[in-house]
């Protein structure tokens, strides 16, 4: 798979072709809030907004592939439904990371098969990390599979996924939000999906404790255990009490945010989008396992409605 180069950092130049003269989403990384995506394309659709770039980043990544493959709403509220997400992933053994992602990859394929970023009807660009340098890097050919892989590949929790000779991680780390991606391949309009906050003010989403009743039944056969199964024993192993305690995944989904929400605001500051979309998620952790997806959904769509005015605007511009 081959790679385009790394985006700049530096401010962009103003576009002065007319085939700059398009318009460009990026969807953000933010885990399972990710569905919140779905909710504002459902707006933007009924808006007449068509984009003619699409850029995204892990969670954003995934819905971004479906989108510019040409995936309708209803099909992709349809996999929303479909998807348990603690089946996607099973305890990996050998030390590279703590779950295994061939799940994931198997529910990736029947989804979007062997599809290639120059096989999609409309431009798309997955933001991932380079590993060693730190650089970020942006992928716009070559199989759609691997790129989302590499761009949700949370260090330490999922594998790298090594492309074109560049160990790959969570894109998060470098620019969550890649609008520059759209900018840096000529889009004049831009709109962004935050799925994070803010840090300053930002309120922390609800701790919760474990429950014996979260725990699922282990399949011998595959060594595959629930992650709240996993927790439990590993807390009853340790012979501490933690029902005061949220678990590990909230603790770093937590972290995370934290992290990632700073650089974001970094980045729109460089790279503003003539339209910032912010999903209600907070209350949605960032590694949450949380199948209450209809609620993100309408998240998604409620904080697309209240930009309205500004959607709007660009259609005009854009007609003009």
């Amino acid at each position: 798979m081959a790679l385009s180069a790394p985006a700049s950092t530096d401010p962009p130049e103003s576009p002065t072709t007319s085939a700059s003269r398009t318009v460009g989403v990026a969807f953000g990384g933010g885990g399972m809030r990710g569905w919140a995506h779905v909710g504002v394309i459902s707006v933007l659709q009924e808006l007449g907004i068509q984009p003619d770039l699409v850029a995204g980043c892990s969670a954003g990544a995934l819905i971004g592939a479906y989108y510019a493959s040409g995936h309708s709403v209803e099909t992709m509220r349809t996999y929303m439904r479909e998807q348990r997400t603690t089946s996607l992933f099973s305890l990996r053994f050998d030390g590279l990371s703590l779950l295994n992602t061939d799940g994931f990859r198997d529910y990736l394929h029947s989804h979007l098969g062997d599809t290639r970023f120059e096989d999609l009807p409309i431009p798309f660009y997955v933001v991932c990390t380079d590993l060693e340098s730190g650089k970020e890097v942006v992928i716009n050919r070559g199989p759609l599979v691997d790129a989302i892989l590499a761009s949700s590949a949370i260090p330490g929790i999922f594998p790298p996924v090594e492309i074109d000779g560049h160990l790959l991680v969570d894109g998060g780390l470098s620019n969550n939000v890649p609008v520059s991606a759209l900018v840096n391949s000529g889009a004049r309009y831009t709109v962004a999906v935050r799925l994070h906050q803010d840090t300053n003010g930002l309120t922390a989403p609800s701790l919760t404790r474990a429950h014996p009743d979260a725990a699922q039944t282990v399949r011998d056969n595959d060594k595959r255990i629930s992650l709240a199964m996993w927790s439990e024993r590993l807390a009853r192993t340790l012979r501490r009490d933690t029902s005061h305690l949220p678990n590990g995944f909230e603790v770093l989904g937590r972290a995370m945010e934290l992290v990632m929400s700073k650089l974001e605001g970094y980045r729109l500051q460089v790279y503003k989008p003539d339209v910032l979309i912010t999903p209600h998620v907070a209350h949605i952790g960032t590694l949450s396992f949380s199948e209450e997806k209809e609620e993100i959904f309408s998240c998604g769509a409620a904080a697309a409605w209240e930009q309205e005015a500004l959607l709007r605007e660009i259609v005009q511009r854009v007609e003009a």
